[in-house]
């Protein structure tokens, strides 16, 4: 999936999930890009999933979204290549997605603490 330019320039490549997610400024916008995310799965590609890589019916925070990828990443799939790497995608987003709210969740964190420390 493709996203339209920023202000509106010409891209030089497509922005990618990954990169949707480096640019979040906060956790509610990571939330919104993993729910978008999900949204793009076809019923037949979450049926495929294993009972315990289901996503969520929702995602209500980082809790969360950090749990869902910890399921994923230790997923052990015997089952077929098709699922095998759909679940790995899954992971691979999942796991970025964890990690961008880390570190928003340490920013705003350092923030609060220069500012009550002035």
């Amino acid at each position: 999936m493709s996203l339209q330019p920023l202000n509106g320039e010409s891209p030089s490549a497509p922005i990618t999930w990954q990169q949707r997610l480096d640019l979040a400024h906060d956790e509610f916008e990571v939330l919104a890009i993993a729910r978008e995310f999900l949204a793009m799965l076809t019923p037949y590609e979450i049926d495929r999933l294993p009972q315990p890589c289901q996503p969520p019916l929702k995602l209500f925070d980082r809790e969360e979204i950090a749990a869902y990828a910890y399921d994923l990443v230790r997923h052990n799939c015997d089952d077929s290549p098709q699922t095998a790497e759909l679940v790995h995608k899954l992971a691979h987003f999942f796991s970025h997605a964890s990690m961008r709210m880390a570190q928003l969740s340490t920013r705003v964190q350092l923030e609060h603490g220069q500012r009550y420390s002035a």
